[in-house]
């Protein structure tokens, strides 16, 4: 019978009381708990991190406090919306969390442009230019007439006699 079940993590179904007929509800309520347990442990795994804050570069801690502002804010908004507040202060909660939203995705955007642009390899980059400069015609006249190295001196074409 019901009376002699018990639930996944092993609370009897008779500490529900009238509620102990309705299985969904079970269910749905050990969820909830097991959820909260893991939201409990993962707060527990952030405070032991914080502790290494003052160590994180700049980086890191742009990254931890977005991710402790959006866990705050979705923490509140399932509190709220737990209590059946109206949506009115659902959608000062909601906005907060897409601002943050947003941080987190600048973050990313920059984290992206540092890590993934291409780098100039500026000892091989000044091989080529110096390749591309050198003109193997250029006289010692030239650099006589204090002509810039890496321009070339136009040839005059010879008029052609009429």
């Amino acid at each position: 019978m019901v009376n002699d079940m018990e639930t996944d993590i092993g609370t009897p179904v008779d500490d529900y009381g009238v509620l102990k007929g309705d299985l969904v509800f079970i269910r749905n309520n050990e969820n909830l708990m097991q959820a909260i347990d893991q939201i409990q442990e993962t707060l527990a795994s952030v405070n032991r991190e914080y502790e290494k804050y003052p160590n994180f570069t700049a980086e890191e801690k742009v990254r931890f406090d977005t991710l402790c502002a959006f866990c705050v804010n979705s923490l509140f908004w399932m509190h709220e919306k737990m209590l059946g507040r109206p949506n009115t202060v659902m959608d000062d909660i909601k906005a907060d969390l897409d601002r943050v939203r947003e941080a987190m995705k600048r973050l990313q955007t920059i984290h992206d442009n540092l890590t993934k642009r291409p780098r100039l390899d500026q000892p091989a980059a000044q091989r080529f230019v110096r390749a591309g400069l050198y003109d193997a015609n250029n006289t010692e006249s030239d650099k006589q007439n204090d002509a810039p190295p890496n321009k070339k001196k136009r040839r005059e074409k010879k008029a052609e006699p009429e």
